[in-house]
């Protein structure tokens, strides 16, 4: 019997697995493949440099037929052209269509390149079939293969000049990985896109990137240049480009450039360090979107228009998230000096965060992340917010005006986290949301639209509205939230995150504590049901 600690509990990956295990029994690992007896070709280094790697994918069970009629000799030698130095190729027969063929099809066509071999695999002696075909490299998905067996199909990786490939996505995953990591070189990636559902979450790398050393490779998700670009500022040195390549193999190229840059082959070529990606990390840590199956928690909360440091405190002692000062022209304008003292009051001070076991601890142990609201970038205000995020005192920048993904673009240059708002009033309002997450960003916070001002009207987005929005991934609402209905939208619509503000007021300004703590209170109550 085939080696795995898999079980069938009908999910796609579940189903996936069963049919393999019943392939292997009845066909062996070569699946029916003419699989030689000896290498033909010398092992390939498997990503030695940062880059993007494209896939042979004929099908796969969300999409269906991606390329069922594709020519993987062929196909290689376009990705060559594009800059591709690693290919993958799917062999995996019942759910995606690929065989060995196509991996011995595709080594033989440019030996040169390095290809790893990406399927479901469940037993060891699988290892040097891999090797056998051309493989460099050979994908080993931590969640399908108990700690013993993972290592062990690791040993034979090396034990042959192959790389082993670990895929990981939530914590467990990760503790096998480290296992697999003291025995000797691994290569990690993590997948955006969760196998037993086939859902996709950007957040989910890169809740798991500082688990995975130096080399790590951001798997599934990326169909556009801004999403390769998103990848990149997340620390990781390589993408696995699946789908929209092996469909349109002209976006190759674009794909390649958007990830690299202007890289110059080293791993810390500026191009390839951290932007924003030190903040979505820490988001993406606080809320736990990479721990499969953890019970429910309450959502990340920010509390926006803070000007006094007392208050800004008191919101971090309740269980805060996140901090915003605004730097626009608004009743609720903050200065320089307040983010300042926020920011050393809450580095100094041990702060005792009241959060509940079903929240997640708030940022770096009781200090929340710290947001600048702008809606200019060139204003006199907005020049003030990038100096603090400049000086490391903001984490990150919301933008809150109307330039849309290219506005963002050109707020990569400040040395911090960003993201956009969109205000909505009518489902037509739905479009700059949609073309945000195209480009490439992992959230969008949503307010609700009122002629005349940017935000903090106290006006709450439609219902019907934040239905759509909901359907569309991880819910992050600002607009009219207090004590009274958060609860209520908690229940309904299970926001990621929260963003309140005048509700919570005792003046323009200046934040009423005991509304504060009634919201806190709400919301863990919530929480737990």
């Amino acid at each position: 019997m085939p080696e795995s600690s898999a079980s069938v509990t009908g999910t796609i990956l579940d189903r996936i697995v069963a049919d393999r295990r019943r392939d292997l029994a009845s066909l062996g690992p070569f699946f029916g493949s003419p699989v030689p007896a000896r290498r033909s070709r010398p092992v390939v280094p498997f990503l030695a440099r940062p880059g993007a790697i494209l896939e042979i994918k004929r099908a796969s069970p969300s999409r269906g037929a991606i390329a069922a009629d594709l020519d993987p000799a062929r196909l290689v030698r376009a990705y060559a052209e594009a800059g591709a130095r690693d290919v993958s190729v799917l062999t995996e027969r019942n759910h995606f269509r690929g065989s060995l063929d196509d991996l011995m099809a595709a080594a033989a066509a440019r030996p040169e390149i390095a290809f790893l071999r990406k399927d479901f695999l469940l037993e060891a002696e699988e290892i040097d079939v891999s090797y056998r075909a051309g493989a460099d490299a050979v994908l080993l998905i931590a969640r399908i293969l108990d700690e013993d067996l993972l290592r062990k199909m690791a040993a034979a990786c090396r034990s042959r000049g192959l790389t082993p490939f670990v895929e990981v996505r939530d914590a467990a995953d990760a503790e096998k990985f480290r296992a697999v990591a003291a025995d000797g070189p691994v290569l990690g990636g993590v997948n955006s896109r969760d196998l037993a559902t086939f859902r996709i979450d950007p957040l989910a790398p890169a809740a798991l990137r500082s688990l995975l050393g130096e080399r790590a490779v951001y798997e599934s998700g990326i169909d556009t240049p801004g999403k390769a670009a998103y990848a990149r500022r997340l620390g990781f040195q390589g993408i696995l480009v699946g789908e929209s390549a092996a469909r349109d193999p002209a976006k190759a190229a674009g794909l390649v450039s958007a990830f690299l840059g202007e890289d110059s082959g080293s791993p810390n070529h500026p191009k390839l360090r951290d932007t924003d990606g030190k903040f979505w990390r820490a988001v993406a840590e606080q809320r736990g979107v990479a721990d499969e199956g953890a019970a429910p928690r309450r959502p990340l909360v920010k509390i926006c228009g803070l000007t006094l440091v007392d208050d800004a405190l008191e919101a971090a002692r309740l269980g805060a998230d996140l901090l915003g000062f605004v730097f626009a022209e608004s009743p609720r304008a903050a200065d320089a000096r307040a983010v300042a003292e926020t920011a050393r009051a809450l580095a100094a001070r041990a702060l005792t965060v009241r959060a509940p076991a079903a929240h997640a601890p708030a940022a770096r142990a009781g200090k929340p992340l710290l947001v600048g609201v702008i809606t200019d970038p060139a204003s006199d205000r907005g020049r003030v917010a990038l100096d603090l995020a400049r000086k490391g005192l903001l984490d990150a920048i919301q933008y809150h005006g109307d330039g849309g993904p290219e506005a963002l673009a050109a707020l990569d240059a400040a040395p911090a986290g960003r993201y956009s708002v969109v205000r909505v009033a009518s489902a037509t309002d739905l479009d700059g949301v949609d073309r945000l997450l195209e480009a490439g960003e992992p959230r969008v916070l949503v307010d609700a639209k009122v002629a005349g001002t940017a935000g903090g009207t106290g006006t709450g987005v439609p219902r019907e509205l934040i239905a759509s929005i909901a359907s569309r991934g991880a819910l992050w609402l600002a607009g009219g939230l207090g004590a009274d209905n958060v609860g209520g939208i908690m229940d309904a619509y299970r926001p990621e995150l929260i963003d309140a503000s005048s509700r919570l007021e005792s003046e323009k300004g200046r934040k009423d504590h005991r509304a504060l703590q009634a919201f806190f209170k709400e919301i863990d109550n919530h929480a737990r049901q």
